[in-house]
C-alpha cells in the first residue's frame, strides 16, 4: 500500500467510540503515508502548545505513526480549519488546502470537498468563521470556553452521521471532480465533506472517490502499489 486516506471522522471526545475505532485503524496501518482530508475533529481550534485532552488517544496514535516514519499530511476541513498549525508543531505533519500527488503512476487531486459548495449561505458562514473577528473571539475565550462555543456551533456529530447527504451537494462535488478530470489535472479525485460514500468512474475519464462519514461508514481508502484504489472498512475497535 502506497498511502491510506481518511476523512470526516468528527471526533468529539474520549467517550466517542469512533475514537477507539480510529486508534485501532491507525495502529494497524502498514503504509508509508497517511493523508487526512479534513474534519478529523468535530471541532478543535488550535492554540499553540495546547493539546485538547479529549483527543489525546488520537494524537498519541498519530505520534506513533510519525515515529515509525509514516509521512503525515493534513488537509483542513470546515470543522477543524484552525488546527493545522498546531498539528504541524506537534506531529510534524504537512498541511495544505489541496494536494496534487502521484502514486503508482497515477495523478491524485485531494481536497476536503467543501470547495464544491458555492451556496451563498455556506460562503457567508465560511467568511465569518475564518475571519479576524471570530479568531479574536476564540483567542479571548481560550481553549476551554472556545471549545464549548465551537462545539455548540458545530452541532451534534451524531446528527451529522444520521443526516442524509444533500443531493445538490453530492452532485456539485461530482461536477467539481469531473472538471478536474476533464482538465487533465488528475486521474483520481478524492474528497469528503458531504458524507456520501462513493467510488465511481466519471465521464471525465477518471475516478471519483468520496470517503463518506467515518463515524457511520468506517471506511478508509487504500492506494495500492499500482495506483489502484480500494475503499476498505476499518475495524470497530
Amino acid at each position: 500500500m502506497l498511502a491510506a486516506l481518511i476523512s470526516d471522522v468528527h471526533l468529539v471526545g474520549l467517550n466517542d467510540p469512533t475514537q477507539d475505532a480510529l486508534v485501532t485503524l491507525l495502529d494497524g496501518l502498514e503504509t508509508p503515508e497517511l493523508v487526512i482530508l479534513g474534519d478529523l475533529f468535530h471541532f478543535w481550534w488550535g492554540f499553540p502548545g495546547v493539546i485538547d485532552a479529549e483527543f489525546t488517544p488520537t494524537i498519541a496514535a498519530l505520534h506513533r505513526l510519525a515515529r515509525r516514519g509514516v509521512r503525515l499530511r493534513f488537509v483542513p476541513g470546515n470543522h477543524d480549519f484552525a488546527v493545522g498549525e498546531t498539528l504541524r508543531a506537534m506531529l510534524g505533519l504537512e498541511v495544505a488546502s489541496r494536494l496534487d500527488l502521484t502514486w503508482g503512476g497515477r495523478r491524485f487531486v485531494l481536497v476536503h470537498g467543501d470547495e464544491a459548495d458555492t451556496s451563498r449561505g455556506y460562503a457567508l458562514t465560511r467568511l465569518t468563521l475564518r475571519g479576524p473577528l471570530f479568531a479574536a473571539l476564540m483567542w479571548a475565550l481560550g481553549p476551554v470556553r472556545g471549545r464549548r462555543l465551537g462545539l455548540g456551533l458545530a452541532g451534534g456529530s451524531r446528527a451529522l452521521a444520521d443526516h442524509a447527504p444533500k443531493p445538490w451537494l453530492v452532485a456539485a462535488q461530482r461536477a467539481w471532480a469531473e472538471a478536474e478530470l476533464r482538465a487533465g489535472r488528475a486521474d483520481v479525485v478524492v474528497m469528503g465533506h458531504s458524507h456520501s460514500l462513493e467510488h465511481t468512474r466519471l465521464d471525465g475519464g477518471g475516478e471519483y472517490i468520496n470517503l463518506g462519514d467515518f463515524t457511520r461508514d468506517r471506511q478508509y481508502l487504500a492506494v495500492l502499489s499500482d495506483g489502484r484504489c480500494e475503499l476498505r472498512r476499518a475495524s470497530s475497535g
